[in-house]
């Protein structure tokens, strides 16, 4: 009984990194887009100046 808790445990905490890993990820890519978005506007709008 002991080892099926420790199995089911084990499987949740899988399921649970599978799910929360490729969030923090795309949230991560999400942040970086748009910090690299609004400098390449201020690069375009440099480049319009001149």
């Amino acid at each position: 009984m002991k080892a099926l808790k420790v199995l089911l445990i084990g499987i949740g905490a899988l399921l649970a990194a599978l799910i929360v890993i490729p969030l923090t990820i795309l949230a991560g890519l999400f942040v970086w887009l748009k910090l690299t978005e609004e400098s390449d506007e201020d690069d375009m709008e440099l480049d319009d100046t001149i």
